[in-house]
């Protein structure tokens, strides 16, 4: 039920509801008006029939001059009715009036034949009432006869019928009926008027602009009409949109300058990210640049045995693959290589890394323990890219260790995998790669894999390892978390997905991936 229905059914109740309380109380005023006029007129009547039946009946005993005389106060077809009575109670006279009630139904007799006179009889003292009929109302009075010397000798009753009082009343009645069915009738077609003209189609309009609002149309505004206070709604919702409007085009603003601050921000990191590339670089090209340099002087002194051209031309050489090996570093950290993925077995290539850096682990004295790799399926990877990967773990793993320090590796077959993991993958394989060196900072370890974030010193890495390592695990579909107590340990846990989607999971990966990268080679620096 909408409002201007509610209000005109809410008007019309309380309509219906004060012209059924004024009807009913105009009825009985006019009851009581009625019954009291009745009462004045019939007490006076009364006296008179009194005074001659005391004359006629009590003094000369006449009962035929007494039958005349209450006829000729109540003929036939009149509204009053007389009847006598004598000592015994029992009726000696009726008046015209009640002989003939037959040819009058509307005034039936019977109701005032059933009076009883006895009470009167035995105190002498007049009474009167009323008789509610279903569309009559009598008024009676019963009172007695005494002769002269004031000897009770009878009684009689003097009755109204009240047929055309009640006709009247009834009249009211439906007079009061038709005027609030007409008068509802009224309102209800003049409130439906005035309803709809200032509720129900202003709400309406409210409703419809505020749905356009909904559909970004600010730009919309209610026309107002009168002072009221639908029209002081629609002015407030107008200033509203208006305030809207403005507040909308600020923010628009501010976000723009937002973006704009976001992109100098940006420049600004990568300014400062490639001047600590430059000066890590700065160090590691420098340094065997000298050497090079160094070795070309001590050549070009004088002349040198075959022997000597040998052994600098080696020291040069390798000072030449090292600085190819930085610059390859940063060129695989800028470039995406898509990988290629075959069968390969963990173990075997686990085995294959653990060969290159054997020099390296025997020379600080590092142990390495494997468990868990019996019985392991193939998984679908890249494997110069995991060997990269393992690469730089151990590389880490090289730096926080000293003497007697320990690495673990385990394996396992898992049916559950990480949440950001290949949606496709049924079997994952969970490795983890455990050292029991110095440990992560915990203000550090939420950064372990940004790109050029390093704790190491200039010259020791740039900080590229964990985030390559990051970009090419997101590239097979898996995922790599890192789990650090300072002084105790440092685990880096790897899920990879058994066997690779039908569509290859790198070329899902968004644009802006962290990382996409290439091959590693053994001795590289990283970083934690």
């Amino acid at each position: 039920m909408n409002l201007g229905t509610k209000l005109i059914v809410s008007l019309v109740t309380v309509i219906v509801l004060i012209m059924t309380v004024h009807g009913y109380l105009s009825i009985q005023q006019d009851q009581e008006s009625i019954k009291r006029e009745l009462s004045v007129g019939m007490r006076g009547f009364s006296r008179v029939l009194q005074a001659g039946l005391s004359r006629t009946l009590a003094d000369k005993l006449d009962l035929k001059e007494t039958q005349q005389f209450i006829d000729t106060a109540a003929p036939r077809g009149n509204i009053h009715g007389v009847i006598v009575y004598d000592l015994s109670g029992k009726p000696v006279a009726h008046s015209a009036s009640m002989r003939y009630g037959i040819d009058f139904p509307e005034l039936d007799p019977t109701p005032i034949t059933r009076l009883d006179p006895r009470p009167v009889l035995q105190s002498g003292n007049g009474i009167d009432g009323y008789i509610q009929e279903p569309r009559n109302l009598i008024y009676y009075r019963t009172e007695p006869i005494v002769d002269s010397s004031n000897k009770l000798v009878g009684a009689f009753v003097l009755a109204r019928q009240g047929y055309a009082t009640f006709a009247t009343i009834e009249q009211r009645r439906n007079r009061i009926l038709t005027t609030t069915a007409v008068l509802v009738i009224l309102l209800s077609l003049l409130g439906l008027i005035l309803v709809r003209r200032s509720v129900t189609r202003p709400i309406n309009a409210l409703i419809r602009h505020i749905k356009e609002m909904s559909q970004d149309q600010r730009e919309q505004s209610i026309e107002i009409k009168g002072r009221d206070e639908v029209a002081s709604l629609a002015r407030e919702f107008n200033l509203m949109c208006q305030k809207l409007q403005e507040s909308h085009a600020r923010l628009v603003g501010e976000q723009q300058e937002k973006l704009r601050l976001e992109q100098e921000l940006r420049h600004s990191e990568r300014l400062a990210s490639v001047g600590r590339l430059a000066a890590g670089l700065a160090h590691e090209i420098g340094t065997p640049l000298a050497i090079i340099g160094g070795r070309s002087e001590y050549l070009l002194r004088r002349p040198r045995s075959a022997e000597e051209l040998r052994d600098n031309l080696g020291v040069i050489r390798s000072q030449s693959d090292r600085i190819a090996a930085i610059v390859r570093q940063l060129l695989e950290f800028s470039r995406r290589r898509e990988p290629v993925f075959q069968p390969v077995d963990l173990l075997e290539l686990l085995d294959n890394v653990k060969y290159l850096l054997a020099h390296q682990l025997r020379d600080k004295d590092i142990r390495v323990e494997m468990e868990g790799f019996s019985g392991l399926p193939r998984i679908d990877a890249d494997p110069d890219l995991l060997q990269q990967v393992f690469i730089n773990l151990y590389s880490n793993s090289l730096h926080a260790l000293g003497p007697g320090g320990v690495v673990k590796i385990g394996a396992e077959t898992t049916d559950r995998g990480l949440t950001q993991a290949s949606p496709g993958a049924s079997r994952w394989l969970r490795i983890s790669f455990e050292d029991n060196g110095a440990g992560i900072a915990p203000e550090h370890i939420g950064r372990v894999f940004d790109p050029f974030f390093t704790t190491k010193d200039i010259g020791e890495g740039t900080g590229l390892g964990l985030s390559v390592s990051y970009g090419i695990i997101q590239e097979h579909g898996g995922d790599i978390h890192v789990e650090s107590e300072p002084g105790r340990f440092t685990r880096f846990i790897i899920y990879l997905p058994t066997e690779q989607p039908k569509q290859s999971y790198y070329s899902e990966i968004s644009s802006d991936s962290r990382i996409q990268t290439g091959n590693h080679q053994p001795g590289q620096d990283s970083r934690r």
